[in-house]
């Protein structure tokens, strides 16, 4: 097997984690009571609150939706840049700061919720 259909073999397999990642974040039962409401509840949570367990899944919720989409970005930006885009991976690689933050946002919520 040459060396493009191993990235290419490997870069379905990050793509195909994200995408199992962000399934599993958005179809996992909430901890709110609304559906879709997993920001609210773990941003709702307080300092005073020590083991908020809603607020703890939702957080996780959250590390594991930015881990989804970090993959999937990353898969992206190295089908380009394997295809000669090179002009066009370089953004899509950047891209990966906002997954880098809301990965910072969700730890710092699972902390606040459990401390």
């Amino acid at each position: 097997m040459n060396s493009q259909k191993k990235i290419y073999l490997k870069t379905s397999l990050l793509s195909l984690a994200g995408v199992g990642l962000l399934v599993l974040a958005f179809f996992a039962p909430d901890a709110g009571g609304n559906p879709g409401s997993f920001f609210r509840v773990a941003m709702q949570t307080k300092w005073q609150d020590v083991l908020d367990w809603p607020a703890m899944w939702c957080s996780l919720k959250i590390i594991m939706f930015s881990a989804g989409l970090f993959l999937l970005i990353e898969s992206t930006g190295t089908v380009l840049a394997v295809k000669n885009f090179k002009s066009l991976a370089l953004p899509v690689f950047m891209m990966q700061a906002v997954p880098c933050l809301g990965f910072l946002f969700g730890s710092y919520y699972l902390i606040k919720s459990l401390l």
